[in-house]
């Protein structure tokens, strides 16, 4: 396997992260900069949902296994950015989702060096490239197929450094308000699809733990969601790569799809404790759509009905990602019921996303044109 270095983040993220845990700034310019730090970790979670979701449209049903795998992971970034945007809205910072839409190619400056993201069909090369690099925790292990101080901060530490200011109470009366305008937030509680995960006679869901709901109204609640987030990426320790659900996670899930098999614990193997000896998943070549790299509609003018179908994606985009602000900034208690109905559209939306993938999908190959899924959102022009 290639030897993979976590991603870290650039060195003026850093810097303000320590001028908080150093008290160089106090008070509401403390939690201001640390609103703005939360809206780069939203961005990052983000940037990495349509880039994992173009992957799993291009695959078959004959390749169902990854497919679901993948989904659940773009799934659980998703809920991860949720979990962001609640602890914004506690500490009285208003989440601006609008502002965190990437355009593709994206390169995520926030890391060091920056890291680009593109639009692609699925491949084993694009696990191993870029979805395992995306994932990797601070100290990846090397687990069996079945039979220092002063260096850069990864995001797993960028996460840490946040919980640490959060737990030590750095900022005094940080959560003061959260229980006031816990209205502001919303409550996920998510229906997985079953993983043969053990076996391929497995049929568990691997459920969130009930005390993660995604309400954020003090600081225990705070830590405690932002350590499943970090768990969900490199697992709950360096040598248990597993998540608090049961399943590997996200690094050792998308090894799991190079290795054919899922990670697993196995006694057999006396030292690590694990090896891909799980449920199996196969990879077949022949059902993958292949697809332009960041394909854009405007491409395709040509090709009208492939380029009304890209359109039409992109509305669904646009009205899912205006549907998510418009239910994360809810203006007043007695606005409740609209905010909770607009976060229910957006994942209404998003769940009728993959039928107007293969509406491209299909327009292109009677056209005998390789397009791709555009995930184009229209940003509105900035205040003058």
């Amino acid at each position: 396997m290639a030897n993979y270095s976590p991603l870290t983040i650039n060195r003026n993220l850093d810097a303000r992260l320590r001028s908080i845990q150093t008290a160089a700034i106090q008070g509401n310019a403390a939690r201001q900069e640390l609103g703005r730090l939360l809206h780069h970790a939203l961005q990052l979670e983000f940037a990495t949902i349509p880039t994992y979701l173009s992957a799993v449209f291009s695959l078959t049903t004959a390749n169902t296994k990854i497919s679901e795998l993948i989904l659940r992971a773009a799934i659980e970034e998703m809920l991860h950015m949720t979990a962001v945007v609640n602890l914004m809205n506690a500490i009285g910072i208003a989440p601006d989702i609008v502002a965190a839409v990437p355009d593709y190619p994206c390169q995520l400056t926030i890391l060091d060096p920056p890291l680009k993201l593109d639009l692609r069909s699925f491949s084993l090369d694009l696990v191993k490239d870029l979805f395992m690099q995306i994932e990797t925790p601070e100290d990846p292990v090397h687990y069996p197929t079945a039979r220092a101080a002063g260096r850069p901060r990864t995001i797993g530490q960028f996460y840490e450094g946040i919980i640490e200011i959060i737990d030590r109470d750095t900022i005094p009366g940080l959560f003061d308000n959260a229980t006031r305008d816990a209205y502001k937030q919303r409550e996920v509680v998510p229906n997985f699809r079953p993983i043969a995960y053990l076996s391929n006679q497995d049929t568990g869901t691997y459920p969130l733990k009930p005390d993660i709901n995604f309400r954020i109204t003090d600081k225990a609640s705070a830590v405690r969601h932002l350590r499943w987030v970090v768990g969900q990426g490199e697992g709950t320790a360096p040598f248990n790569p597993l998540t608090a659900e049961g399943i590997p996670a996200h690094f050792y899930r998308f090894e799991s799809i190079i290795k054919q098999r899922f990670l697993v614990k196995d006694e057999r193997v006396k030292t690590l404790g694990y090896s891909f000896s799980g449920g199996d998943l196969p990879f077949d070549e022949a059902g993958v759509h292949e697809f332009r790299t960041n394909a854009k509609t405007a491409d395709f003018d040509a090709y009208p009905t492939v380029s009304r179908q890209m359109t039409r994606f992109n509305d669904y985009y646009a009205s899912m990602i205006n549907a998510l602000q418009q239910a994360f900034n809810c203006p007043a208690p007695d606005q409740q019921a609209q905010a909770k109905a607009a976060y229910d559209d957006a994942m209404a939306t998003m769940q009728t996303m993959p039928n107007v993938a293969s509406a491209i999908i299909q327009s292109a190959q009677q056209k005998g044109v390789k397009a791709g899924i555009p995930f184009e959102f229209p940003k509105p022009p900035p205040i003058s």
